[in-house]
């Protein structure tokens, strides 16, 4: 049997591609089958029957306003909005339950639509891809109406000799020496709608790693062009890296040394926010590819950062890699109970999946439950406040004021 490590080391890095060989190797037919997953997608779009949003008033719920859960009382849509009354509109009877705005996975890998239809069924509305490659199959993701919308970053940032790079076969135009190439490569990632650029930092001792400045003309470019940058950082010196380069986000946390004062003020300074995913560590753990003590430490710089306010969201890495998979959607429940594990609390987990997620990403129609924004909704029995476990209890989905059949049930 083939070693598995080329493939342990690429979700170390958190992009692969779910069509990649199963025993961690490149294969050369590799973005060919990427093209024909794309292909695949883009015909479910076309053939897919979808239900037209309309008039809906959700009575009898509580609803978590981004701070607080309210009185009981009714939320009212029209169309794809959220709005404050609608007249003849079908009521359906929330129960006493909870009205949430729909969750945002921040750091996933989709790749298929049953991907988007696993995010969908537990109420993950808006994903954010943390790289996807070929670019066909980002695009591919996109527009699929009643489904989770997708915003993605396209290629992550990475160096000619990096294990991205040599497993995705990327070509030489598609990596980066120097930097002088980071407007390119920020251009290019702008021409195939990527919404964000993201990097991927590793110990400044590795070979294969992108230098400091290159890393610092890619923030640069990318601010230059209204982009914000989320760097892939899971060590506490690919952390200082990062925050050198004053990426907007750093994803992933240390999992070698925790966060540290030192640290922390450097993400505070610079405003920098978290996506710790801590279900990917649980699942290297799980999966036998790191000691069991990398997640206490990352499980405690997530308890470090949170202390000192440093803005969290909830992300996953959600993927189908064999012993590394994160499942897609059903992930994100089990992300906001490991957040609440490390020390946050209910009202500030939900804000990570919902308020906080959508500022941060720059979407400002959606996660929070109100008049003019996107009616993304999730219903739920019981009070997620009081127990966070009560977001699987998932009874309706709405995605664009389209209700999403086939809820999952836990």
């Amino acid at each position: 049997m083939r070693s598995i490590l080329p493939l342990i080391l690429v979700a170390l890095l958190g992009s692969y591609p779910v069509y990649s060989c199963p025993h961690g190797e490149h294969s050369a037919s590799s973005f060919e089958e990427g093209l024909e997953v794309a292909r695949m997608n883009n015909a479910r779009r076309a053939i897919r029957e979808i239900p037209k949003p309309k008039k809906t008033a959700i009575k009898n719920v509580r609803v978590f306003d981004g701070e607080k859960l309210l009185p009981l009382g009714t939320i009212f849509i029209n169309g794809e909005r959220i709005v404050p009354y609608v007249e003849g509109a079908e009521v359906i009877d929330g129960n006493g339950g909870t009205l949430l705005s729909g969750l945002i996975d921040a750091h996933t890998h989709p790749v298929s639509v049953d991907h988007l239809e696993l995010l969908a069924s537990y109420g993950v509305t808006t994903t954010i891809v943390a790289s996807c490659y070929p670019n066909a199959v980002c695009d591919s993701l996109k527009n699929h109406t009643g489904l989770t919308d997708v915003r993605f970053s396209g290629m992550s940032a990475s160096s000619p000799n990096s294990t991205h790079a040599l497993m995705l076969g990327l070509k030489p135009n598609e990596t980066l020496t120097s930097a002088s190439q980071a407007p390119q490569f920020v251009a290019n990632q702008l021409e195939v709608g990527a919404t964000f650029i993201k990097i991927v930092a590793e110990r400044p001792d590795s070979a294969t790693t992108l230098d400091q400045s290159t890393m610092n003309a890619l923030v640069t470019s990318a601010h230059a062009n209204d982009l914000r940058v989320a760097c892939h950082a899971a060590d506490y010196a690919a952390v200082e890296r990062a925050l050198t380069a004053q990426v907007d986000q750093a994803h992933h946390v240390p999992s070698d040394t925790p966060a540290d004062p030192a640290l922390i003020s450097r993400f505070l300074a610079q405003k920098t926010v978290s996506v710790p995913t801590l279900s990917i560590f649980r699942q290297f753990v799980l999966g036998g590819v790191a000691p069991p003590s990398s997640y206490a430490v990352a499980n405690a710089s997530v308890t470090q950062l949170y202390q000192a306010s440093v803005p969290i969201l909830a992300g996953t890495d959600s993927n189908n890699l064999p012993t590394l998979e994160v499942a897609y959607g059903r992930a994100l429940h089990e992300e906001l109970e490991l957040l609440v594990e490390a020390g946050m609390s209910t009202v500030d987990v939900l804000r990570s999946a919902t308020v906080l997620a959508a500022h941060h990403n720059l979407l400002f129609d959606r996660g929070v439950v109100a008049p003019g924004m996107r009616a993304d909704l999730l219903l739920i029995s019981g009070d997620p406040v009081a127990n966070i476990s009560a977001t699987r209890n998932i009874q309706r989905v709405w995605i664009a004021g389209v209700e999403y059949e086939g809820v999952a049930k836990s």
